[in-house]
């Protein structure tokens, strides 16, 4: 089989037809879609059994684990393609966008995955101009390129469903992260780019549709970015540094973002007392690596004192003095 299509569906009840046929629209003709269902309290499964009995290459899977990420790998182990497809419910694909991410991945062999472009909306495709500028060039980087790119500038960051990977790359590099809630499709790409062969389409594949209800704008709306990020940066970049021979700029960026982070959890943390015990269980989160001592001291200032200004000369000077010493 050349493709497997994985689709996670948390409450999608409302997007689960337009998903089937924006998958359909596609022209592909050897495919299979599996659907996981992760605990919907919504007609979700009622409506994807439906179209198991009216279409053979649809199944229907079941994950308990709540996330994407335990969703996602539930669909991946039973992937039966060459090629899979991780795509969002909630999302759409533009006309033609699969066929020319599989012909990148035929064209070069030795390529593990090729990803495009995505467009951010709060309405459809029908409804949303498409940027003109689209080269439909194809750009090959050797690891790790992607991987260091993506790392340094969350903004570079696209989401899953502007990818297209070969089934073994999971074999080589693992499953998605599930222990991190938030951020675990970057946490995976940013390892992806570390240490396989990537290759960039510059050309629109998805439309990521932003509406309120969507998980990851609730919770975007919940906590602030210092508290979403820090999972990925402990359970996946740092396990990935100690474990790998990374380069240098892997490890200042690593550093730069861990104390970065560290500080300003305890800013935007209220009461002394918390901000106290945040502190012990951020040196705990982080105890494989040796913390200098000037931002341990400077973080029990920002305990004491958690001015917005004295975090900002954290950041500015103390963050960038500290890293460079702890790499010399």
């Amino acid at each position: 089989m050349k493709l497997s299509v994985v689709i996670p569906v948390y409450n999608g009840a409302d997007f689960i037809e337009k998903s089937y046929h924006s998958i359909l629209s596609q022209q592909i003709q050897d495919f299979e879609l599996i659907y996981v269902d992760n605990n919907s309290q919504d007609p979700s499964v009622e409506y994807i059994r439906k179209m198991v009995q009216l279409d053979s290459r649809v199944s229907l899977l079941a994950e308990s684990k709540q996330g994407a990420a335990a969703a996602r790998n539930t669909g991946i182990k039973h992937a039966q393609g060459d090629y899979i497809y991780i795509f969002d419910v909630d999302d759409e694909i533009y006309p033609g966008a699969l066929q020319k991410l599989i012909a990148v991945l035929e064209a070069y062999p030795k390529t593990d995955a090729v990803f495009g472009k995505m467009v951010k909306s709060y309405k459809g495709i029908s409804e949303t101009r498409k940027p003109d500028d689209e080269t439909h060039k194809v750009i090959r980087k050797e690891p790790p390129y992607w991987g260091l790119h993506w790392f340094s500038s969350l903004k570079t960051v696209v989401g899953p469903p502007a990818f297209l990977y070969r089934k073994r790359v999971f074999d080589k590099i693992g499953l998605y992260n599930e222990a991190i809630r938030n951020n675990e499709d970057t946490a995976l790409d940013i390892k992806l780019g570390m240490s396989s062969r990537v290759a960039f389409l510059d050309t629109y594949v998805y439309l990521y549709y932003k509406h309120a209800d969507s998980t990851i704008e609730q919770s975007k709306r919940k906590t602030p970015r210092a508290f979403m990020v820090w999972p990925r940066l402990v359970k996946e970049h740092l396990p990935f540094y100690l474990e790998q021979d990374t380069p240098l700029r892997f490890k200042s960026l690593l550093f730069s973002q861990l104390f970065q982070s560290m500080g300003r959890q305890v800013v935007f943390t209220k009461g002394l007392h918390k901000r106290q015990d945040l502190k012990k269980q951020l040196y705990f989160d982080v105890q494989a690596i040796q913390i200098p001592l000037v931002i341990r001291l400077y973080l029990s200032i920002l305990v004491i004192l958690p001015y917005e200004f004295l975090r900002k000369i954290y950041g500015y000077y103390v963050v960038p003095y500290a890293v460079k010493q702890l790499l010399n």
